[in-house]
């Protein structure tokens, strides 16, 4: 079964901070600026663990928030 992002994205959370998390392509991403870290999907499953996480750089992690129409810095909702 594929992975189904709008059943469960009210209860995902960022092991890390806490932050909600967007959906991108391959990973799941936290709204967090601080952490900014990146949880890759893989064969149709999350691996939200800490040691699996990559940080995005700023630049990255801000453009990934402007497609899921959040702000670049703060990653809430515009």
């Amino acid at each position: 079964m594929p992975f189904d992002y709008d059943k469960v994205k009210n209860i995902l959370v960022c092991p890390t901070s806490k932050a909600a998390l967007v959906y991108d392509d391959t990973a799941l991403v936290s709204v967090d600026p601080e952490t900014r870290a990146s949880y890759p999907i893989l064969d149709d499953i999350p691996r939200l663990l800490s040691d699996d996480a990559t940080q995005l750089s700023p630049e990255d992690w801000g453009q990934v928030m402007q497609r899921h129409s959040r702000d670049a810095t703060t990653g809430q909702t515009v």
